[in-house]
C-alpha cells in the first residue's frame, strides 16, 4: 500500500469543488487569499482543503485558526469530524496553553478576543517564540461589524507564509470591506506578495473567476424551483384575549418568533410552565398552539424515518425548552435522537458516542440557536432546515440556509418557515422586522443571494412595508406625538430600545431614513415622493419586477444603495471552465481515487489489512490521526465493516485489523 496515495483519503469527507480547489492554488501563488463569499458558505471545507494541502507539504505544520468568540467549538467539531485533526484551544484562561514548543507541529484554534488582551495574554508564550506559521486562517465571515484591523496589525506580532481570510459580512455593508489590506500586510511574511493586494479592487467583478486575483467570491448556485417551504397556520382569534393583543401591549415580549404561551395568559399556561410534560400535556398544548400542531405534523416524518435529520432553529430559550419538552413527551422512546445545542453547549456525549460506540439512536432532530450550529452537519447529513422562530435579520436567515450539508444523493435540504394568518407571530416578523431590514440583505459591490426573496408573497410584503413606513414618517412629521403609532412602529419592526424612539421627532427621522433606504434599494423613489399616499398598484408592480430580477441572479448594492443583479452564470467564466477541466489530475482528486482503490483492494483480499500499518508509518506524524480516521470512515460507510472508531484503533495497534 502506497503511503503517498493513502494519505489523500483525508480529503474524502470534503466537497471537491473547483472554486474550493482554487483557494490552495491562490495561496501558493499570492501567499494569501480573501474569500468574499458572503455568508461563509463552504467555509469548513475550504479551510480543511487548505489545512490538508499545508499538512501534506510540511513535515511538522504550524497552522492557526483565529475565530470570534462562540465559533471555536463549531470549528473544533468541524475539524475533528471533517478531517480528523485535533486542534488545541487557546482561550482567555491563563493555563489554556499548557504546553508549547516551536520545534514541533502546532495546530491551534485562537479565540479572537485573546488578541485584545495584549501583553500577558495566554497567547504570549507563542507570540514571543517568533514562530513562523505555515498557514493562518481568519474567520471573519460572521463578524457583523467587520474585522478589527488593530488586533492583527498591533497585537498579533507574528508572521505566516500563507494567509486565508474569510471576509466579514457586516450587516450594514455601505462600503467595501476595509482593513483587510492592512491585516494582510501585517501578517504575511513575504512583503512583496502582501503589496500586491493594492492592485485589486473589491467590486462586482470579484464574482468573475480568475486565477490572476487573490480574491474569490463563490455564492452557491442552487437548484431551480421554490427554495422555501412555507407552512401557514392560524389561531382562533376568539380564544386570544383582546386586552392582550400584541399591538396593544406597551412592550411586547415577542421579538423573534416566540410561542403563544409566552405571549398570552391562556389557561394552558399552567401546563406550559411544567418542568416536564406527559403525553397528555403535550396533546393539550398542541390543541391550543396551532403552530406547534403544524410543526409536529412535519417533524413526525423525520422522527419516524431511517434517513432524515432536521435542524430546528430558535431565537428564544423559552421556546426551545418548550419544544424540547414536547418532543421528549411524544417521542419518549427515541429521546436519544433529539439533541439541543445552545450557543455555549459543546456536546461531548455525541463525540463520545461517535468515536466509542455504534449509535443505537441516530440523530433525527437537532434543536439549535444561530451561534453554535455553524458546522452542525458534521454529525449527520441535514435533510430538513426548520425555522421554528425567525431571526429579524436577512443575514441570519441566509446563514441558516447556507449552513447545511447535501445528503448522499445530492438532494438540497428542505428549508421551512412558518407564517400565521393572524399576523401576530411569524408573518409579522417576516413582513416587518425581516423584510424591513432589507439594507442588511446584500453588500456593497460584492454579489450574493438571499433566501428571503424566494418566499412567495415577498413582493406584497415589501409594498405594504413601504406604504406603512411612509405613513409613520408622514404622521409623526406632521401631526406630532402619538404613543400608539410610535409604540406599534417599534414593535412591528423590532426596533431596539437603543434607538430611543420616544418622541415624534425621533420616530419621524428614523422612519424617513428607513423609507429612503427601502425605496432606493428597490428603485421606486419616483412612486413614493411627496405628501400623497403612494399608488399601491403601481408600487406593487414595480417591486414585483424588481424581485423577479433579484431572483434571476446574484445581487449587490451599488454606490447609490440600489440593488443591482447579475446573472447566475457570471461566476463560471471561460477561465473557470478551463481551470475545472484539469482538476482530475489535482492531487486531492487523483490521490483520493487511488487511496480508495487501495482500500477497496484491501477489503477484497488483494492486500492484507496489516499493510495499512506499513503505509501509515511512512506518513508524517501530524497527518497520521487524520489518515486513520478517514480509513475508518471510508470502510464503515462504503463497505459496512468495522465497529466503533475506538475498536478500529485498538485493532490497528494490535495489528489484527
Amino acid at each position: 500500500m502506497n503511503a503517498n496515495d493513502i494519505k489523500w483519503i483525508t480529503s474524502g469527507n470534503l466537497e471537491h469543488n473547483p472554486f474550493y480547489f482554487s483557494i490552495p492554488e491562490k495561496l501558493d501563488k499570492f501567499g494569501y487569499c480573501i474569500d468574499m463569499s458572503g455568508y461563509g458558505e463552504g467555509k469548513a471545507d475550504k479551510a480543511q482543503l487548505c489545512i490538508l494541502d499545508t499538512a501534506n507539504k510540511k513535515e511538522e505544520p504550524n497552522i492557526l485558526i483565529i475565530c470570534p468568540d462562540g465559533r471555536k467549538e463549531s470549528w473544533y467539531l468541524s475539524l475533528l469530524k471533517g478531517v480528523g485533526l485535533d486542534f488545541k484551544f487557546v482561550n482567555a484562561a491563563k493555563d489554556s496553553v499548557t504546553y508549547f514548543t516551536p520545534e514541533t507541529s502546532n495546530l491551534m484554534l485562537l479565540d479572537e478576543k485573546v488578541l485584545a488582551e495584549g501583553e500577558g495574554s495566554a497567547f504570549d508564550p507563542i507570540k514571543k517564540s517568533n514562530l513562523l506559521w505555515d498557514l493562518i486562517i481568519i474567520d471573519g465571515a460572521g463578524a457583523a461589524d467587520g474585522l478589527i484591523p488593530s488586533l492583527y496589525t498591533e497585537n498579533f506580532g507574528m508572521k505566516t507564509e500563507s494567509l486565508l481570510i474569510f471576509a466579514p459580512y457586516p450587516a450594514e455593508y455601505t462600503q467595501s470591506p476595509d482593513g483587510i489590506k492592512d491585516i494582510v500586510k501585517a501578517l504575511l511574511s513575504d512583503s512583496a506578495k502582501a503589496n500586491t493586494i493594492d492592485k485589486f479592487e473589491i467590486d462586482e467583478k470579484v464574482m468573475q473567476f480568475t486565477m490572476d486575483s487573490p480574491l474569490v467570491n463563490y455564492p452557491r448556485e442552487e437548484q431551480s424551483g421554490n427554495k422555501v417551504n412555507v407552512i401557514r397556520y392560524a389561531f382562533d382569534s376568539s380564544e386570544i384575549p383582546q386586552n392582550l393583543h400584541i399591538e396593544e401591549q406597551a412592550g411586547s415580549r415577542y421579538s423573534h418568533g416566540g410561542n403563544i404561551f409566552e405571549e398570552y395568559n391562556l389557561p394552558e399556561r399552567s401546563i406550559y410552565h411544567k418542568p416536564v410534560y406527559t403525553r397528555s400535556d403535550a396533546e393539550t398544548l398542541k390543541n391550543k398552539d396551532k403552530k406547534l400542531e403544524k410543526f409536529l405534523d412535519l417533524i413526525d416524518g423525520v422522527m419516524n424515518s431511517d434517513d432524515k435529520t432536521a435542524i430546528v432553529y430558535f431565537k428564544s430559550e423559552a421556546t426551545v425548552s418548550y419544544i424540547e419538552k414536547v418532543l421528549s413527551a411524544i417521542y419518549y422512546d427515541k429521546a436519544g435522537s433529539i439533541v439541543y445545542f445552545d450557543k455555549t453547549h459543546f456536546d461531548i456525549r455525541l463525540l463520545k458516542q461517535w468515536y466509542e460506540t455504534v449509535p443505537a439512536q441516530p440523530l433525527r432532530v437537532i434543536l439549535a440557536g444561530d451561534r453554535m450550529s455553524e458546522h452542525i452537519g458534521v454529525f449527520t447529513p441535514i435533510t430538513h432546515i426548520i425555522n421554528y422562530e425567525l431571526p429579524d435579520s436577512p443575514v441570519e436567515l441566509q446563514q441558516r440556509y447556507m449552513r447545511r450539508a447535501l445528503d448522499n444523493k445530492g438532494i438540497v435540504p428542505e428549508f421551512t418557515i412558518f407564517l400565521d394568518d393572524n399576523e401576530l407571530f411569524d408573518s409579522r416578523v417576516f413582513g416587518r422586522a425581516l423584510a424591513g431590514n432589507l439594507y442588511k440583505a446584500f453588500r456593497m459591490n460584492v454579489p450574493s443571494e438571499n433566501i428571503m426573496f424566494s418566499v412567495e408573497g415577498i413582493e406584497g410584503m415589501l409594498a405594504d412595508i413601504i406604504a406603512d413606513v411612509k405613513y409613520v414618517a408622514d404622521y409623526t412629521g406632521a401631526v406630532g406625538s402619538s404613543f400608539d403609532i410610535i409604540s406599534k412602529f417599534r414593535q412591528d419592526y423590532n426596533i431596539p430600545p437603543a434607538r430611543n424612539l420616544t418622541t415624534a421627532a425621533r420616530t419621524h427621522e428614523y422612519a424617513q431614513k428607513k423609507l429612503e433606504t427601502l425605496v432606493k434599494a428597490l428603485g421606486c423613489e419616483d412612486l413614493v415622493g411627496g405628501d400623497k399616499e403612494p399608488d399601491k398598484s403601481a408600487l406593487a408592480a414595480r417591486i414585483t419586477e424588481k424581485v423577479k430580477e433579484i431572483r434571476s441572479g446574484f445581487s449587490y448594492f451599488d454606490k447609490d444603495m440600489t440593488i443591482k443583479t447579475i446573472p447566475h452564470n457570471t461566476a463560471k467564466t471561460k477561465e473557470f471552465k478551463e481551470f475545472a477541466g484539469y482538476l482530475d489530475g489535482n492531487p486531492f482528486n487523483l490521490g483520493l481515487k487511488n487511496a480508495r482503490k487501495e482500500l477497496d483492494d484491501a477489503v477484497k483480499g488483494k492486500n492484507e489489512y496489516a499493510y495499512i500499518k506499513n503505509a501509515v508509518i511512512s506518513i508524517p506524524d501530524a497527518l497520521k490521526p487524520a489518515v486513520l480516521y478517514n480509513i475508518w470512515i471510508y470502510w464503515h460507510k462504503v463497505h459496512g465493516i468495522g465497529g466503533s472508531y475506538a475498536g478500529f484503533i485498538k485493532a490497528y495497534n494490535e495489528g489484527v485489523i
